[in-house]
This record gives C-alpha cells, structure tokens and sequence, in this order.
C-alpha cells in the first residue's frame, strides 16, 4: 500500500491542478457581468413571490421584466425551512443565511423618526446564535464604504439596507419622487397564501415595478422574491431586466446552476455594483446565460422547476419513509429465516428479488429524473410510475446478471449508479439538482456534486468495481491492481475537485476504502506503516484539494475553499459546531434508526448462524464499512452514509450467497 499511495496522491493532485479552474460552467464563466459599470440598480423585495404568479396573474410590468431580461428561481432558505419575511430582508442585508427570532413571522416595522430600525438588537442576537457567521448590516455599511449609499422605501427595505448599527440614512415610506442612491431598495409587500388576496397582491407589486421603472427608466431593476413569508415552501421567481441583463437565464458561481441562484447572490451583485468585492458572503455576483428560448419557454421552465422542487418537498419524506420501513421488513425476514431455518438452506426467491429491488431503489429514484414528470398534470404520479419502472428494470438486469456471475447483483448495481452519479456530476449535477436523494433547491444547501446520501451509493459502488477489477485473475496481480488504483484515481478526483463533486467529506473514506479493497484483494499485507501512510494520505488529500480550492479567486470559490478562508478568519469553530450539531440530530431520524438497526440484527443474527459472504463480498464489505464508519465521523449527515450503504450492500451480498456458492 505505501507504493500505491504516493502514486495516487500525484495523480489526483495533477488532476485537481487541471480540472479544478472553473467554478462556473463555460457558457456562464464568458458570459458578461450583470452589473453595469454605472446607473442605478434597484432591487424590488416581494416575499413569496413565484413563477407561477406570473403565469396565473394579469401582471404586465413584471411581464415584461421576464420578456426583456434574465430570470431564475431563487432559494431563499435561511435559518429555518421557511424563510419569513424578515429573514429574507436579513439575509440580503447579511450576505448569508441570517434570520428573525424562533417563531411566528413577525412583519417588519417602520423605521423610527431617529432613522433606527427597530428590534435590530434582537436580529443582530438572532444572527448571532444561529451560527453562519451572518453580520446584518453587511450591505448598507459596504455601500456606505464605497462611498454610494443605499435607499429603502418600506419597512422591509429598511431591514436590508440598515448599516450595521441598524441605521438607515435614506429611508422613505413610500415611493419618492426621485431616488437619490445608486442603490435602491423596495419593499413591494408580502403576498398572502390564498386567493383572492394573493392576486390583489401580486397586483400591487407589478403597480410598484411599473412606478420604479417609470422613476428611472435607464435603471437595472430586480424584481426578488425575498423569502417564503406566509407562502408555502418552494424556489421563489428572481427577475433582473435593465441595460446590465439581457435576455436569457441568471446563474452565478456560487450554485453553477443554469437558472438557479440564491439569496445571497443578490447581496453580491449590489455589492458588485459600487465596487465592493469579497465581503466574506456566501453569495456571488449574477450573471446573465444567454438563451435564445422565446420568453414564454423559459417563463414555462421555471414554473417547471417550481412544480419539480415543490413535488419533491411533499414526497421525499414519504419516500424515505417507505424505503426504510420495506428495508426493515426485508431486514425482519431475513433474520427470522435464518434464524429458524439455519443459513444453510437458500433463501426464497421472493426475498432475494424484493432485496435487489431495494437496493436499486436509490439509484433509480435519479433515474426517474430523466423523464420530465414535472411538467405533467399529475406531476406525483407520474415521478412515481417513472421511479417504479427504472426500479424494475435495474432489477432484472441485475438478477440476470447475479445468475451468469457470483456478485453479479452487485457489480450491475455499482455500474448503472457509476455511470448515473458518475456522469450526472461531470455534465453539470442535472440529475441530481432536485431529487429525492440528491440536492434539494428550496434547501439551497448544495447545487451542484455530490450530496451525502448520492456519495454513500457513488463511493460503495466505486468499492465495488475497484473490487472486481483488483481481483481479476485475467492479468497479473500488479497490473490488477494498478488498473484498480487507476479507478480509484478518477473516482475520486470527480468526487474531489472543486469543479466537480466538491465533496470534502467523501474522499477520506473514500481512499481508505479503496486502498483497503485494492489490498485485499490482491493479498498484500496490512503492516501498521501502511495503514498509518493511507490514514496521513487520506488527510492530506483532502486538505490539500481544499487549499488549492482556496488560492483561487474568492468569486470562483467553492464551499471547500470557503472552508479554508473560515479557519484562516477564525469562524471555523461556529462552522464545525453546527455541523456536529447537524450530525447529532440527523442521529434521531427515525428512517435512518430504523434502516441502522435492521442492518444491526441482520448482521447479529448472520454471524451467530454461521453465514459469511464470499471472499469477493467480504472484500467490498470490509472497504464498505470504512467508508462507511469515515463518512460517518467527518460528515454533518448522521447516519446518512452508514444506513444507505447497508440499503444498498446487504441485499446484494445476500443475493449472491453465502461463500460456499462461489466456491470459496
């Protein structure tokens, strides 16, 4: 293993040299800045507001903003799941997740005759405790830095304007006669829920956009969906239109998202536009894709999205739910046969088929992504029937495949997931942005690589073929094994690099389990120098990918250079703290408990009755399993990792036999 090791790091390290430059794809890196270099930018805030408004209402003006310029569906989650009206405003005066006090949505009060914002005290407190680093008050006194200054019209553009003292210079009630800022905020209102009430509202934010562009007609306008507010959870509609957007769809650099942005971009691209760089937001400036889609298809895609992200919110859970509970069941039979009947006899065929068709389950639920339910009428049932047939068809591939070759399940899993995650990262996370078990919009958590749950399938499944090639007898054990370690390679460079996965808890796992499997496979020895070199290797893998992330320009930045940059400006304390705080509670998830202890009593009662899996299973068991117990210590997921790693192992490796079947 030491003479496999140094091998592996230079080559992931050449790669991440090569690969690692881009943090936006081609067509988005070229496209120009959406910030102008002069003219006034002003930002209309209307919580809540959708895509679908614009479909369903008689709205013109913001109509017209969607035909003349750029649009995207925006992710506006801060502290909690919903975003209230505050955290919205919070968050874009913060450039980061900030939020309210826990509790109702309390509406934004008007700024006092001082030029204070009330309750700023309890904000600031608020930010404070939450632990994303949030400082409200980042833009206003950023602006003020630059030597512009920032206007608010409404109570809740006073929230986002506020320096951060909470006060705000240039404050009016209503719309003024002139603006008198480069910066302009607008409150355009909260809307209601339900109809009519809704509509009327709606109504009244296109009157303000028609009295914004009619105060300044050479101005940039953004039209911002500044949270959730009473709305129910889902992307909200982001419109930006004026001499620095023309036509086509917004993305930036810290999602790579055609379409899709969050919050915080928009706090970047104010900044942007007085000349103020990284302010250590986790926002990043918008740019405009050109699209040469007429304006109704692309009203019509985000609307699309909107349906996509807001199906997905209501079936995840179910779906989650179901599977833990079928793989429980599966769990309890298994046991109580062998239990009762010794493992001597086979099991029923009934079981081993339902087991593979769990452990096609995940997978396939990013299969089903690549038929477009969303657009359908009955968008749940459709994405049902998608995931049902993809479920199956992998299933019977698969079991055809188990009768030809011992583990045969097993390795057609691995390749269908390989070639699904595996491709879905390197042609833009596509598949991945908006399912079941990969990166969910209204979340905004990740945009694009890999996921916790979609890096426990992709990292067993790389186990699995690095297994199967390692120990191939068609070829000599060290070509073997460095044709296996070549695997590894590219598996863990698009696991790894910033403009791919950019996943920075998988690939300590990862290697390790991968060295270990090379290792058994070809009967090397285990000394301590060796592990201890893999255990060092694993480590300096990591930090270094997420360094050399970090030496590149803050606006190309992923979330591992923005790790290094919160240890460098001493906020990574709070960082850690909340992750290990996420892990803690993820511990209660009651489908993750119950997909851990069903694994448990399988794995008790298989031991006390003798069975064991081939010396190939037991090969990609034991490097599953540290990659399993790694993922588990240095990712904020809980048992993420562990339980769909056992969801998609244990099945496959019962379905293959115990060892005598292989010969072994």
């Amino acid at each position: 293993m030491t003479r496999l090791l140094p091998r592996l790091l230079a080559s992931v390290a050449v790669l991440v040299a090569l690969a690692g430059q881009g943090a936006l794809p081609a067509s988005a890196a070229a496209a120009p800045s959406a910030a102008a270099d002069d003219g006034r930018l002003v930002v209309v805030g209307a919580p809540g507001l959708a895509w679908s408004d614009l479909e369903d209402a008689d709205v013109p003006n913001l109509r017209a903003l969607a035909d003349e310029g750029a649009g995207a569906s925006l992710t506006v989650r801060a502290v909690r799941s919903r975003s209230c009206a505050v955290d919205g405003w919070l968050t874009l005066s913060a450039g980061r997740r900030a939020a309210d006090v826990a509790g109702p949505c309390r509406v934004p009060a008007p700024v006092g005759a001082d030029g204070a914002v009330p309750l700023w005290d309890q904000y600031l407190a608020a930010a404070s405790a939450a632990s994303y680093g949030a400082r409200p008050g980042t833009l206003g006194t950023a602006v003020d830095g630059a030597g512009a200054c920032v206007e608010a019209v409404g109570p809740g553009a006073a929230v986002g304007a506020a320096d951060r003292a909470g006060s705000v210079p240039h404050w009016s009630a209503e719309l003024p006669d002139a603006f008198s800022c480069a910066v302009v905020l607008v409150d355009g209102g909260t809307l209601p829920d339900q109809q009519p009430e809704r509509g009327q509202a709606v109504g009244r934010l296109d009157a303000v956009v028609e009295a914004v562009r009619r105060l300044d007609p050479a101005a940039d306008v953004l039209v911002v969906g500044m949270g959730d507010g009473d709305s129910s959870v889902r992307p909200r509609a982001l419109l930006a239109a004026g001499p620095g957007f023309g036509p086509g769809t917004l993305t930036s650099s810290s999602t790579r998202q055609p379409a899709t942005v969050q919050l915080q971009d928009v706090t970047a691209t104010v900044l942007a536009r007085v000349g103020v760089g990284d302010q250590a937001l986790t926002g990043r400036p918008l740019v405009v894709e050109p699209s040469t889609d007429d304006a109704a298809t692309r009203l019509s895609d985000r609307v699309g999205f909107e349906t996509r992200a807001a199906t997905l919110r209501e079936v995840s859970p179910q779906v989650t739910g179901w599977l833990a509970a079928a793989f429980a069941l599966w769990c309890a039979v298994v046991a109580v046969l062998w239990w009762r009947d010794g493992t001597d006899r086979p099991l029923p065929q009934a079981v081993r088929v339902s087991g593979v068709a769990l452990a096609a389950f995940p997978v396939g639920t990013f299969l089903a992504n690549l038929v477009p339910w969303w657009t359908e009428v009955a968008p749940g049932a459709v994405f049902a029937g998608a995931l049902l047939v993809a479920v199956a068809v992998v299933t019977v591939v698969a079991l055809a495949v188990e009768r030809r070759r011992p583990l045969g399940a097993l390795l057609t899993v691995a390749v269908v997931t390989l070639l699904v995650l595996g491709g879905d990262v390197l042609l833009g996370s596509r598949l991945q942005l908006g399912s079941v078990f990969g990166q969910n919009p209204t979340v905004g958590g990740r945009f694009y690589g890999f996921g916790n749950t979609s890096f426990a399938l992709y990292g067993l499944a790389v186990l699995a073929v690095v297994a199967a090639v390692a120990g191939s007898r068609r070829i000599g054990r060290w070509a073997a094994a460095g044709a296996a370690l070549g695997i590894l390679v590219v598996a863990l460079a698009i696991e790894a690099l910033p403009s791919l996965g950019a996943d920075f808890g998988g690939p300590p796992g990862l290697l390790l389990g991968g060295l270990l499997v090379i290792a058994l496979a070809i009967r090397l020895r285990l000394t301590p120098v060796r592990v201890i070199a893999a255990v060092v290797g694993a480590g300096v893998l990591v930090v270094g990918v997420a360094v050399l992330d970090w030496l590149r320009p803050a606006d190309s930045r992923t979330h591992l250079g923005d790790f290094v940059e919160s240890v460098v400006s001493g906020e990574a304390g709070a960082v850690v703290g909340r992750k290990l705080a996420q892990n803690v509670a993820n511990l209660g998830s009651p489908p993750l408990v119950a997909m851990a202890v069903a694994t448990l009593v399988v794995v008790v009662v298989a031991w006390r009755r003798g069975w064991r899996p081939s010396a190939a299973g037991t090969v990609v068991l034991e490097g599953a399993v540290v990659l399993a117990v790694v993922g588990f210590a240095v990712n904020d997921s809980g048992l993420v990792i562990p339980a769909f790693v056992a969801v998609v192992l244990a099945p496959l490796l019962v379905a293959a036999g115990r060892a005598e079947r292989s010969g072994t």
